[in-house]
């Protein structure tokens, strides 16, 4: 071999080493100041508003073979909006490699059986996940806002299924998408596996899930739920007044361990103590067990029913074993201020 092809041999070795070298040093040489870092991915944020993030934040050696990683890896594809803590400094296969295999934190956002609206529109901003004033104005006014498979007119309230949601960060419509996420699993868990007997029912969905409610604030213990239906079912039968205090709490915006005779004056056609029949919609978001209720509610002779100071109630037929049920209650709470 001459002197001159072994030369071109030298350089052509020379030349791959370096450009060898080059490539394992942007691929595999980590970048950054020392330390952890909070990166965000929104919901609808595509793969190259995530390249140019990384870019700004100086994470980014090389976005030509970024993008080749992240294409080898299918990042694009399976991008995952949420919450990723990185530490760095980190290579850009590392960096691609936390993108396509880990799985980022979620807001958890728990919706307690029971809630009114408003209180988880404050849980909602509390937690960072929209603003509570635009999430009411949504529950108050849905329509062309939120999709339905069943006629329902007026707000939303009693349609927020509870449940724990895990939800990714949010940049547009933020309580337009949970309040749809939580009518969908209203759907998924009540609706659908029990709509032939929700369209059999003598009552609206609407109807039903008003009913729900009531159950729901009145009753702690699930067996009791579908006796209390049936209470319900009775007096609404005789065109007796519910007289339910949970409603006439919701009628006045607050939760009360005790409900006194001037709460239940309000005047509101929630307060069943002032108006006949069913109230105007739903007071909270009942949970599976108390829609199972007004959709099957006990048939029982009973048409009063009051606490008995252990989560129970006494139930009564005639309005003077009532009187006795009340009557032994109010010894058990004399009893109970002088313990």
């Amino acid at each position: 071999m001459s002197n001159r092809k072994f030369a071109m041999l030298g350089f052509f070795f020379f030349v791959v080493l370096v450009l060898g070298l080059w490539i394992s040093w942007t691929l595999f040489a980590p970048i950054g100041t020392k330390g952890t870092l909070t990166f965000t991915i929104y919901l609808g944020d595509d793969f190259q508003q995530v390249v140019d993030k990384f870019e700004s934040l100086g994470l980014i050696r090389s976005r030509f073979w970024f993008e080749r990683l992240a294409n080898w890896r299918k990042i694009p594809q399976r991008l995952k909006a949420g919450i990723y803590r990185i530490k760095t400094p980190i290579s850009l296969w590392n960096l691609s490699k936390l993108l396509s295999e880990e799985s980022p934190e979620l807001i958890r956002l728990t919706v307690w059986e029971g809630m009114m609206a408003k209180e988880i529109a404050e849980r909602v901003e509390k937690l960072g996940l929209g603003n509570a004033e635009r999430f009411m104005e949504i529950v108050k006014d849905p329509k062309d806002k939120i999709k339905l498979p069943f006629e329902w007119k007026g707000d939303l309230e009693g349609l927020l299924f509870p449940a724990t949601y895990h939800l990714p960060p949010l940049k547009s419509d933020k309580e337009a998408y949970i309040i749809q996420l939580m009518v969908n699993a209203f759907v998924e868990k009540f609706w659908k596996p029990y709509r032939n007997e929700i369209e059999r029912s003598s009552f609206s969905v609407r109807e039903l899930v008003t009913v729900a409610s009531m159950v729901q604030w009145e009753v702690k213990m699930d067996e009791e739920r579908p006796i209390v239906a049936g209470v319900i079912l009775n007096r609404l039968k005789r065109k007796m007044k519910l007289q339910i205090d949970a409603t006439a709490l919701y009628a006045l915006g607050q939760r009360k361990s005790r409900v006194l005779y001037k709460d239940l004056q309000i005047d509101s056609p929630y307060n069943t103590y002032r108006y006949e029949g069913l109230p105007p919609g739903p007071i909270c978001s009942p949970s599976l067990q108390s829609l199972l209720a007004a959709l099957r509610p006990a048939d029982v002779p009973y048409l009063y029913y009051v606490a008995r100071g252990d989560g129970y109630h006494n139930f009564s037929s005639t309005y003077e074993e009532h009187l006795k049920a009340v009557e032994a209650y109010r010894r058990w709470r004399a009893r109970q201020r002088q313990n």
